[in-house]
């Protein structure tokens, strides 16, 4: 897939680094809410039970997930998501169906499956952009249509309402809801959206991967959780030399690789540096992998790299997280945190949104609201530094399946 300035987003991101210098298998299994000090959880290996919850929140994850990698922030956000116990993750959308048949997205998720012996069902995405904003999606090939199907699927078996977390270019979320608008109004909690500008500037991705697509949900009157990536004035060089400066509307955070991977039990360190590598999947089998000692001159190489972030806060607020801290260490939970404060990091704004175009956004905040809310950060100074520090805590206590657990 290309963008309207020429250039895959491999080669995007590649840039970025000289510039620096369908198929359905299985259910998820339950899991508790939890809150914890982490001087317990660090004692006990694992997160403190704070009490059984009757029901977890129904999550469908749209995701450009590739391998190789396009980006591979798409990796730790299926991570993140996983270890997540208050999510009942129903069903994972894997975005761009032309790409997707030469960069399966299918081989990190069934990575992940094995990690937490959990099952989730998953499908191939529209294999195009769609047309206009009403489309259906309906003229492209019936091995594209399993994102679709699924997606109707579980929203008509659904009892509860079910949040989105779309992590890539809301084709086949909006294909469904041009096929059966009154079922999304009906089913849908909320749709977090990552990506776009907030200020009119031309920086973006997933907007120019389905135009259509980001035009009609953005101005659907659908309950629209928006987290821009990027701000008016971003450019890629800003960003390559980590130069951006704060944006109260711009969710984009950073970290250096080992400070947020280098602990994971093996199992999960194998997991990254498999992706990260660009492993041959005929030459070095995805599962087998996991269970291999984890390569130290691989992570030598690795673990000094920048990851750049979008879909964290989303995330966890999708999961009903709120963001504790104490001193420098910080934890996103549901539940209170025995000696950690709750910290006021972000919040979701209503606004009302235009777009032109050329996909330039304006908000206004004044006036009568409609559903669409946008990411506020509210403070600055704390943001990266309670990202990185709670998405370590999370990811280390990831449950693993048993055969896994030793490896730590």
């Amino acid at each position: 897939m290309r963008n309207n300035a020429g250039g895959s987003r491999r080669e995007f991101l590649a840039g970025l680094g000289t510039l620096a210098a369908a198929t359905t298998i299985g259910q998820p299994c339950g899991t508790s809410l939890f809150g914890a000090n982490l001087d317990q959880l660090e004692e006990s290996g694992g997160p403190v039970a704070a009490g059984e919850i009757g029901n977890k929140i129904p999550l469908i994850h749209c995701t450009d997930l590739f391998h190789p990698f396009n980006d591979p922030d798409d990796h730790v956000d299926l991570a993140t998501a996983f270890s997540l116990p208050q999510l009942d993750i129903r069903a994972i959308i894997l975005d761009q169906g032309e790409e997707q048949a030469v960069a399966p997205g299918r081989i990190p998720v069934e990575q992940i499956e094995a990690l937490t012996g959990r099952k989730v069902p998953y499908a191939t995405g529209l294999g195009t952009a769609l047309r206009y904003p009403e489309d259906k999606g309906l003229n492209q090939f019936p091995h594209y249509q399993g994102a679709v199907e699924l997606i109707l699927q579980i929203l008509r078996e659904s009892e509860q309402k079910v949040a989105f977390t779309i992590c890539g270019s809301a084709r086949d979320v909006v294909a469904t809801y041009n096929r059966e608008p009154e079922l999304f109004r009906q089913k849908v909690a909320r749709l977090y959206f990552s990506d776009g500008n907030n200020g009119g500037g031309d920086f973006q991705w997933n907007p120019l991967v389905d135009p259509q697509a980001y035009i009609q949900l953005m101005t659907s009157e659908l309950p629209v959780y928006w987290c821009p990536a990027f701000g008016k004035n971003d450019t890629v060089a800003d960003m390559a030399a980590g130069k951006l400066k704060p944006d109260e509307y711009r969710v984009y955070w950073t970290f250096r690789q080992s400070d947020v991977f280098a602990e994971l039990p093996a199992p999960l360190q194998n997991y990254f540096l498999y992706a990260l590598d660009r492993k041959d999947p005929n030459l070095t089998e995805p599962l087998a992998y996991l269970q291999l000692p984890t390569e130290q001159s691989l992570r030598d190489k690795q673990w000094k790299e920048t990851r750049y972030m979008w879909s964290t806060a989303a995330i966890y607020d999708s999961a009903g997280c709120e963001i504790y801290g104490k001193g420098k260490s910080w934890v996103a939970s549901s539940s209170l945190v025995p000696g950690f404060e709750k910290v006021s990091l972000y919040e979701f704004v209503p606004a009302r949104v235009s777009i032109d175009r050329d996909l330039r956004v304006s908000l206004d905040f004044t006036g009568t609201p409609g559903q669409l809310k946008v990411f506020h950060l509210l403070e600055t100074t704390s943001y990266e530094a309670a990202m990185q520090s709670s998405l370590r805590h999370l990811l280390a206590h990831m449950p693993l399946a048993e055969q896994y657990t030793n490896a730590r």
